[in-house]
């Protein structure tokens, strides 16, 4: 099977990598054996995060003895050098590795966030001299934002960025993807199914190999899924007729309530968290209880209380979607998920 470039790295992977979100919600020995039949089937780029839960550590487990099969990419949230240096050391740790292929900026989603980041003793400095001491080999970002991350490129600072790109959210087709091309930056393509809100893997996963330089990493929490999106990625990636016209159906079912999380509505003056909010549905299917009835789940669900429908969101979205009927319909959602989830009834 041919391999992918990842830019100008000098790492050449299968098309599809392994995204490292959902196992987060199966045990661990379940875990093991998804990644390692990933891995007996020919996906080599592993992609984690610290900010998910224990999937670092899920994923240390099933490479154990076979790392120098695989690459693993991870993030972090830190936005300063001594707390991005602290978790890159975590990460090692946990993933029970001594060096890190990709070590990645997570989320780097605004210009506040770029300014933190970039500036004097921000994240990329601690980045930086992880680098310097072997402890990871390249250094990458992960953006939602289209005009950040032509920013980001800009830089010269990126060796991989990691986009959202799927038949939807495919807003990086203008300019992003040439322009990495061209600088050598490489790319992975995460939500190929728009995080969930795409069902059929098969025509999802072609549009992004298809275009040839995206790795695509869908999340994956079971055998069969891995091998799925293996067979997928073994044939051909020529769409037919009937499955370009099944992608123009469900652009029209959901382009009037997907949320792309471009980040424009953001920030609400009543501090709702629109865009986390829009994508509860998708969010509840690939995290584990203890992350929806806390943490950043819960409160995206006790900010959506605080909607005064004051409609300034309204005229900043570019997809002109109904923004406070999607945070009431999907607050009302999360209350209904959180409280099963408590056996509240």
């Amino acid at each position: 099977m041919e391999k992918r470039k990842l830019g100008n790295t000098g790492i050449e992977v299968f098309p599809i990598a392994f995204g490292g979100i959902p196992i987060q919600r199966i045990d661990i020995d379940r875990a093991v054996e998804v990644v390692r039949r990933a891995i007996e089937l020919g996906i080599d780029l592993i992609d984690t995060a610290r900010g998910y839960t224990d999937s670092e550590i899920k994923i240390g487990r099933a490479i154990k003895g076979i790392r120098k099969r695989v690459y693993i990419a991870t993030k972090s949230g830190n936005r300063t050098k001594d707390g991005i240096l602290k978790d890159v050391e975590i990460s090692l740790n946990n993933l029970g590795v001594d060096s890190i292929d990709i070590y990645q900026l997570h989320g780097v989603n605004s210009k506040e966030i770029f300014d933190t980041v970039m500036a004097k003793d921000g994240a990329l400095e601690g980045l930086k001299e992880a680098k310097k001491k072997g402890l990871i080999k390249h250094i990458g970002v992960s953006s939602h934002s289209t005009d950040m991350i032509l920013e980001l490129i800009d830089t010269g600072e990126f060796e991989v960025i990691q986009l959202c790109y799927n038949f939807i959210e495919n807003k990086c087709e203008e300019k992003i993807l040439d322009l990495a091309r061209e600088r050598g930056i490489g790319l992975i393509g995460m939500k190929p199914l728009g995080g969930g809100m795409i069902e059929n893997a098969r025509i999802a996963l072609k549009y992004v190999l298809r275009q040839g330089y995206v790795i695509p990493d869908p999340g994956m929490e079971s055998i069969r899924e891995v091998e799925e999106n293996v067979s997928i990625a073994r044939g051909s990636y020529e769409l037919t007729e009937e499955e370009l016209e099944e992608i123009e159906r469900i652009r029209k079912e959901l382009g009037s309530v997907f949320c792309r999380r471009c980040q424009y509505c953001q920030p609400c003056p009543q501090g709702v968290h629109i865009s986390s909010l829009l994508g509860a549905k998708s969010i509840v299917k690939r995290l584990p209880k203890e992350k929806i009835i806390s943490g950043w789940v819960y409160d995206a669900y006790l900010s959506g209380k605080n909607c005064t429908r004051c409609g300034v969101c309204l005229t900043k979205c570019p997809y002109n979607l109904p923004i406070p009927d999607l945070v009431e319909e999907n607050t009302a959602f999360l209350e209904r998920v959180i409280r099963g989830l408590r056996g509240e009834g």
